[in-house]
């Protein structure tokens, strides 16, 4: 924390156990295992599916599952949560043995693993690599399964996207950019004298930093070597990601950073209004029967176009998750409220989470989903709920106007920092409503806290179907073209669907 970090992870599952202590200690969020996605990804899948856990034993899981239990009331149960160890692929006892890894003999075992598993259990929706040597075969299996795939780096990724700059909207050039330079590191490094002292494993490399220096080149080299002769494979292309969301039938002209505003996302995105689905029935968390049907279609209809996960447009479809969950079989996220149990995890007890909304007595809702659903409750002790329906301008989002995103700004701000200065605790912030990312940068560059929005949550979904191009497999999914196609409310309707719209 001294240095600066933003978060803090651990290099062996194992470290879980240590979760809880080193919560107390920290103020920044504290990952020490991938299982800490699990309450998150089991939200977006039917009850009925199931997430295979890919670990390097799969007897030695218990310690994480005791402390999700007891951290955020989540139970990795045996009927949802398929657990295999990969201590019989062949090549893989270099991790119990703490040697190199032979990633591309290890990694044709870890697919035909995968492979047999699925064909013996046919409802597995997704994967979640638990063991921090796993990642390297993330994108093999992605691309050989179809699936989406959480691991440590995902987890990682979604924690730093809380304190990142986000380019594309709210404030810029606030933030250092990163010079792509990673700094070498030397087992031991780090550590004065008296510490080194005491480590159990001492290098084997020797103390000289130039030679290890010289060592970890010719690493860099041969790994570069190794993924080149990757990449010239050839392969059948996969469709590069999109997300789905599902619009209300509510015309309003979004912000940038808004969910409804294409150029939010580094990634394609296709959108689907729901006819008939105002924004008072969405409130009232119950449709219609013939507006049910039109939410089903429009789900199916995203589905076919490829997407690889499906949002809305309003956190009060959070009432329809289940629904949702039950149609699709691509991840579904509702609210930007998913994320709360990731957040809870990561913090102390002691430690409160801020939401704003833009109307505090409208989440009871997503609230009572979250804890029927994943058995997480937003309790008042962790979580203060504050609306912003009293910041100057901010009355344009229940008029359905289009907001002053330059005046709201100055009093979201100022609503939260009078906020901190009331509760000194608050160690993160989550943005319930789809119309608060523009704000976002703001408040971490005035705060210095994290801060969590629609936006993050798409894009913790989104990167378990996106190639890593930092590793992996390459070359197995095609780029995005970096543009968006141009939406107006209705778009992608057939003339029979638009006559039950309302508002077009």
């Amino acid at each position: 924390e001294h240095k600066g970090v933003s978060s803090i992870t651990g290099d062996c599952g194992f470290m879980m156990a240590f979760q809880v202590l080193a919560r107390k200690i920290a103020t920044v969020p504290v990952f020490m295992s991938s299982m800490v996605q699990c309450p998150v990804i089991g939200a977006a899948y039917d009850h009925k599916e199931q997430i295979l856990i890919l670990t390097a034993n799969g007897t030695s899981l218990k310690p994480q599952k005791e402390v999700l239990l007891k951290s955020c009331g989540f139970h990795v149960d045996s009927e949802r949560y398929v657990i295999h160890g990969c201590q019989d692929v062949p090549g893989f006892d270099a991790v119990a043995k703490g040697e190199a890894v032979p990633v591309e003999l290890v990694q044709k075992g870890i697919i035909a693993l995968t492979r047999k598993i699925l064909q013996e259990n046919p409802r597995i929706q997704g994967i979640l690599l638990e063991c921090t040597e796993l990642p390297p075969y993330a994108d093999a299996l992605r691309a050989t399964t179809g699936l989406a795939v959480w691991d440590a780096v995902t987890a990682a990724d979604f924690y730093m996207s809380g304190f990142k700059d986000n380019p594309r909207f709210g404030v810029n050039d606030w933030q250092e950019e990163f010079n792509g330079e990673m700094a070498q590191y030397t087992f031991g490094q780090n550590l004065i004298e008296k510490d080194a002292a005491l480590l159990v494993n001492k290098r084997e490399v020797g103390t000289d930093v130039k030679a290890d220096a010289v060592v970890k080149q010719r690493a860099i080299k041969a790994h570069a070597k190794a993924k080149a002769a990757r990449k010239v494979r050839k392969l059948v292309k996969q469709q590069a990601v999109c997300l789905g969301v599902l619009r209300l039938d509510y015309n309003y002209p979004p912000a940038a950073g808004d969910t409804d505003c294409p150029g939010s996302y580094n990634y394609d995105v296709v959108f689907r209004m729901v006819p008939g689905l105002t924004f008072e029935m969405a409130q009232s968390g119950m449709m219609t029967y013939k507006v049910q049907q039109e939410f089903v279609k429009a789900i199916k209809w995203l589905e076919a176009k490829g997407v690889s996960g499906i949002t809305g447009d309003c956190g009060f479809m959070m009432a329809f998750q289940p629904l949702a969950r039950d149609v699709a079989k691509v991840p579904i996220f509702m609210s930007s409220m998913l994320q709360s149990p990731m957040l809870s995890v990561a913090f102390d007890k002691y430690d409160i989470i801020l939401i704003l909304t833009a109307n505090s007595q409208t989440l009871q809702p997503q609230k009572q989903i979250l804890l029927k659903e994943c058995g997480f409750d937003v309790d008042s002790e962790r979580f203060i709920i504050q609306g912003c329906q009293d910041v100057p301008g901010f009355d344009a989002v229940a008029k359905g106007e289009k907001v002053d995103v330059e005046k709201v700004t100055p009093g979201i701000v100022k609503l939260v920092m009078d906020l901190l200065s009331m509760q000194p605790n608050i160690r993160g912030i989550l943005l319930e409503c789809t119309e608060l990312p523009p704000y976002a940068d703001a408040l971490r560059m005035t705060t210095g806290l994290p801060v969590w929005d629609a936006v993050t949550c798409a894009d913790f979904f989104i990167s378990s179907r996106k190639d890593n191009p930092r590793f992996g497999l390459n070359q197995w999914q095609n780029d995005w073209d970096g543009t968006h196609d141009d939406y107006k409310l209705g778009d992608n309707l057939t003339a029979e669907e638009k006559s039950h719209a309302l508002n077009i």
